[in-house]
């Protein structure tokens, strides 16, 4: 399978391009990145960077690039410390209108066998209720309401029958299951080895589920881990 990695160059982006890469069932990974990808990721045949400016906007050459793809990977989104520094068109832009767009251009691929495209995208716990998008929120006003939008705007594409979305909604991600999480933070956090398991068991199989919790994320994503191992 082909899929498309946005966000590569991150915490989560670069464990999900190293699981990629180590399973079977993924044959090519389109990076979508700003900027060139870490020296370790150079020579790896499986993977194509696509530097792009514009997550939004494609040409017709990076398109046929793209073209082909399974799903993606939605990894790419403001964090509370960048948020300091942007606007709140900047942050409208990043959060909701790049998903949004990508989305819609990339369902119009024909699949075989009559498949969708399938889009996991990386909400997280904080983001807004779709009832309470007309309140005001005390923090990260912007960045929680960019995202409650953008999971409207792809449930709305999703109507078109040509998209399969999953939202998933994480607390705190971690690196492996840290003693102080195990700690403090119980159940609400999820490792990026087990959130990215569960993202690519998603493409394989898809789920019922269209909207995953933290819980589901790391009950899914343990089993999976399972499964990959089981399958090497």
């Amino acid at each position: 399978m082909k899929v498309i990695v946005t966000g590569a160059t991150g915490f989560l982006g670069t464990e999900i391009l190293r699981q990629c890469v180590a399973s079977p069932h993924i044959t090519s990974v389109i990076a979508l990145a700003r900027r060139d990808l870490g020296p370790e990721w150079q020579a790896e045949k499986k993977i194509t960077t696509l530097k792009v400016k514009d997550f939004g906007a494609f040409s017709d050459e990076e398109l046929e690039v793209l073209k082909g793809a399974d799903g993606c990977f939605w990894t790419l989104g403001t964090t509370p410390d960048k948020a300091k520094s942007m606007t709140a068109e900047e942050m409208k832009t990043v959060n909701e209108d790049w998903p949004t767009n990508a989305a819609k251009a990339w369902s119009q691929w024909p699949l075989p066998d009559g498949r969708v495209f399938r889009f996991i995208y990386t909400s997280g716990f904080l983001a807004s209720p779709a009832e309470a998008l007309d309140q005001k929120l005390w923090f990260a006003e912007e960045m929680r309401k960019g995202r409650a939008y953008t999971e409207r705007n792809l449930f709305e594409i999703v109507k078109t029958g040509k998209l399969d979305v999953y939202l998933t909604k994480p607390a705190f991600i971690t690196n492996g299951e840290p003693l102080l999480g195990r700690l403090f933070l119980g159940r609400g956090s999820v490792s990026k080895e087990a959130m990215t398991a569960c993202y690519i068991d998603l493409l394989l199989n898809g789920n019922e589920k269209k909207i995953l919790l933290n819980a589901d994320l790391r009950n899914i994503g343990a089993a999976a881990l399972e499964k990959f191992a089981a399958e090497k």
